[in-house]
């Protein structure tokens, strides 16, 4: 019997180095009923020549490539939504890459356990080493959306039917926290259920220019704190409880680096 389609968006700007293995990754899958959507978005970089190359040896019937100006992933996201005619969605950035049964273990569990969203750990590939680790009996709980700062990344797999009108918003194009809003939308608004599993891991590429770590670091850690205020505010009934949390940990962080910055200075 045919399983369902799952379809795949991967999105890429000036990623031209890492976005080939992503895609063979792709290709890879032991999970073969997949559609396969991909963007540049205004790469200027080796990117788009890398891309259409990469996708002559694509294995699947439906494999899209689209190119444009540079919008910003959220913008690019949202157009992706708009196109996928798969019964399960599933995000993945261009610098990262995922094991040849990633995607059919993550469909299984969907299956198994009834969830509308599965997501596992993510796995620091260069550093050897897990981004925010969760033990392997552990049950999903919303609060550490906040607590442990967003704990589902943008590749997890969706069933589209929870989609509804839910998009990407453009508010937070190109910010921190994006793929935090789009989370909560689906769980609270959407009543999405959801459900990690231990048995497979997303390859994650942690690179010192990304958005996620910007070399700025005050100048991000009080963007993510403003952003943080925007989405709890829109979401959360605690919201004053939330946010002291997110200022808490500002502070923290700003005195570890004010001390930082006297160590070096001392030297």
């Amino acid at each position: 019997m045919q399983k369902d389609k799952i379809s795949i968006i991967v999105t890429c700007f000036n990623k031209g180095e890492y976005i080939q293995e992503c895609l063979e990754s792709i290709f890879k899958q032991t999970y073969r009923n997949i559609e396969l959507i991909i963007f540049d978005d205004g790469s200027t970089d080796k990117s788009k020549k890398v891309i259409l190359k990469t996708i002559e040896d694509s294995p699947f019937q439906h494999t899209y490539f689209f190119s444009g100006s540079n919008k910003g992933a959220n913008y690019v996201r949202n157009e992706g939504l708009s196109l996928v005619t798969g019964d399960y969605l599933i995000n993945i950035d261009g610098d990262n890459y995922i094991d040849e049964d990633y995607i059919e273990i993550l469909y299984d569990e969907s299956i198994r356990m009834r969830a509308d969203i599965v997501f596992s750990r993510i796995w620091d590939f260069n550093g050897k080493s897990y981004i925010k680790y969760l033990p392997d009996n552990y049950k999903f709980n919303i609060s550490d959306m906040f607590l442990k700062n967003n704990i589902i990344d943008i590749s997890a797999l969706i069933k589209t039917q929870i989609l509804g009108d839910v998009k990407f918003d453009l508010k937070l194009n190109n910010e921190l926290f994006d793929d935090l809003d789009f989370w909560l939308n689906l769980i609270i608004n959407n009543k999405a259920s959801v459900f990690f599993t231990k048995k497979t891991r997303l390859n994650y590429r942690v690179l010192n220019n990304s958005i996620s770590h910007d070399t700025k670091v005050i100048k991000r850690y009080y963007r993510t704190f403003v952003n943080f205020c925007y989405i709890t505010n829109k979401y959360v009934v605690e919201k004053n409880n939330a946010r002291y949390y997110k200022f808490n940990e500002f502070i923290m962080i700003i005195k570890g680096l004010i001390k930082e910055v006297i160590g070096i200075e001392k030297k």
